[in-house]
C-alpha cells in the first residue's frame, strides 16, 4: 500500500512539474509572438507540439507565427489542424479563409460550393466531437429513462403518446450517432493533405517521364488516394488527379 502511494506521489508530482514546464514554455512563446518574433515563438510552439501536448489553440498559434514567416502552406497546414480537433474554433477557420484568398491556385473549398452544402458544413462544424458525445450521452439517458416509466407506470395505460416520444428520440439519437461517426471518421483520416512547396508538378503516373496533368502551389488542399514509393497520388478539389513527390505535401494529422 505505502508502495502504491509513493509511486502515486511521484507521477502526481512528475505531472504538475511537466505541465508548469509546458505552461511556461508557451507563455514565452505567447510573449515572443507579441514582440513579433515570430521565429522565436514558433520554435517554442513546436517543441510543445513535438512534446505530445497538442490542442486547437496551440495548432492555431503555429500556423499564425508561418503565416507571419509568410509560410504559406504550413500555415494553411496548421489551421487546418486547429479546425480539424475543433472545428468550432472561429479564428482558426477565419485565419483559414483568409490564408486560401493569398494561394496562387484558386481553391474550390466545399463549405462555398453552394448554398445548401454551405449549410451542411456550417451546421456540422458548430458541433465539437465532444459536444456531439455528451448530447448523445443525454439522449440515450433519455431513452433510458422513458423506457422505464412505459414500463412502470404505463403497465395497462395507453401507451401511444410516451412510445411516440421514445421513437422520436431513438431517431435524433441515430441522427447524431451518424454525425459522430462522420466527425470520428474526419479526425482520424489520413487523406487529407496540404502543398508545402512552392511549386509542385503533377503528372499522369509515378514519374517524372509520364505527361504533365497540372501545376499547383503551396498552399493547395487536397486528398491523398494512393502512395507508391515517393509519389503520391493526389485528387484536387477540382476533381483533377495526378501524381505528385510525396515530399511535396504534408498530411493534417493529429500525433
Amino acid at each position: 500500500m505505502i508502495k502504491k502511494i509513493v509511486l502515486l506521489s511521484i507521477l502526481l508530482t512528475v505531472a504538475i512539474t511537466t505541465f508548469a514546464q509546458v505552461n511556461e514554455i508557451y507563455n514565452n512563446a505567447v510573449e515572443n509572438y507579441k514582440q513579433h518574433k515570430f521565429s522565436e515563438a514558433l520554435d517554442l510552439f513546436l517543441q510543445i507540439e513535438r512534446s505530445g501536448n497538442q490542442n486547437a489553440d496551440l495548432t492555431y498559434n503555429i500556423g499564425n507565427c508561418y503565416f507571419r514567416l509568410e509560410n504559406l502552406g504550413k500555415a494553411i497546414l496548421y489551421f487546418k489542424k486547429s479546425l480539424k480537433i475543433d472545428s468550432t474554433h472561429k479564428t482558426a477557420r477565419r485565419n483559414l479563409e483568409y490564408a486560401l484568398t493569398l494561394t496562387k491556385d484558386v481553391q474550390n473549398n466545399a463549405n462555398f460550393d453552394d448554398a445548401v452544402r454551405s449549410f451542411w458544413h456550417k451546421t456540422f462544424d458548430s458541433f465539437s466531437l465532444n459536444l456531439l458525445a455528451i448530447i448523445m450521452l443525454i439522449i440515450f439517458a433519455f431513452i433510458i429513462f422513458i423506457i422505464i416509466h412505459i414500463v412502470l407506470f404505463f403497465g395497462g395505460r395507453e401507451k401511444n403518446v410516451p412510445i411516440f416520444i421514445l421513437i422520436i428520440l431513438i431517431v435524433i439519437f441515430i441522427i447524431f450517432v451518424f454525425l459522430f461517426t462522420l466527425k470520428n471518421n474526419a479526425y482520424q483520416s489520413e487523406n487529407e493533405a496540404v502543398i508545402i512547396s512552392h511549386t509542385t508538378i503533377g503528372y499522369s503516373g509515378p514519374s517524372a517521364e509520364f505527361t504533365r496533368v497540372f501545376t499547383i502551389h503551396e498552399g493547395m488542399i487536397c486528398q491523398i488516394e494512393k502512395t507508391e514509393n515517393e509519389w503520391s497520388l493526389i485528387k484536387l478539389n477540382n476533381g483533377i488527379g495526378g501524381w505528385i513527390l510525396t515530399e511535396n505535401l504534408e498530411k493534417i494529422l493529429i500525433k
